[in-house]
């Protein structure tokens, strides 16, 4: 069976995203462009991540947990977890900065509960780097039952590809943007499992229908799709 996804959106929790976007209307606005999974993943964070999963479950639609973690090389790792505690056992165990962020440079960092109302913000600055390599978060994904993916390696920011100039093969899958071309996918294809996601820190970049990524699973399941990314592509 195919499900259609966009494992890669962040909300008002991430300072480069809109403030509109609260975690319940992301995964509402995925409903509504007919995916089957939604992720917010935001930047080095996961106070969200509860408040997302929930209105997966009140909206039907499957909601992963998930983290994008910006490591000591400046590489952006897309996290994805089985399940909401693994997520945070991995996160735990993450040595985030604690410098204090700047609204006013940087953006807010709103947290939002499941009525849209403002609780708080992350004083933590989560542009920052974490102290651990691209190598390390790999591994401690595995140890947690998760999947690291090399995001949106076709861009120039933050790609594992730009900044190492090759992707190792312990990373069985590769995230590339929306905007990627069909020679980029082609080529990444044959090599590894493929996903396509938006990045979206907008509602209306958020994927949608038949411009989504699809995934081909054996059950509709958070827990096979996390294990068919950890697995990567099939012969």
């Amino acid at each position: 069976m195919k499900f259609r996804y966009d494992l890669h959106i962040h909300s008002a929790l991430s300072p480069c995203a809109e403030n509109d976007m609260t975690p319940v209307t992301v995964v509402g606005q995925a409903v509504l462009n007919g995916l089957h999974f939604v992720a917010v993943s935001d930047h080095n964070a996961v106070g969200h991540a509860p408040v997302a999963l929930r209105a997966g479950e009140e909206f039907g639609i499957l909601a992963v947990p998930a983290v994008e973690v910006q490591t000591n090389e400046d590489i952006h790792l897309l996290c994805l977890f089985p399940d909401l505690g693994s997520l945070e056992a991995f996160f735990a165990e993450i040595p985030v900065s604690t410098r204090d962020n700047r609204p006013d440079l940087f953006g807010d960092q709103l947290l939002l509960d499941e009525d849209d109302n403002i609780v708080g913000t992350e004083r933590r600055m989560l542009l920052d780097s974490a102290a651990v390599s691209s190598d390390e978060v790999f591994d401690l994904a595995a140890k947690h039952g998760g999947a690291a993916v090399p995001a949106h390696i076709d861009r120039e920011s933050n790609s594992m590809l730009r900044i190492l100039g090759d992707i190792p093969d312990k990373f069985a899958t590769v995230e590339l943007s929306t905007r990627s071309t069909e020679e980029e996918r082609a080529y990444w294809s044959a090599r590894k499992l493929v996903i396509i996601d938006s990045d979206a820190h907008t509602l209306d970049a958020v994927s949608e229908g038949e411009c989504a990524g699809e995934i081909e699973l054996e059950e509709y399941s958070v827990a096979a799709l996390v294990r068919r990314i950890a697995e990567g592509r099939k012969e």
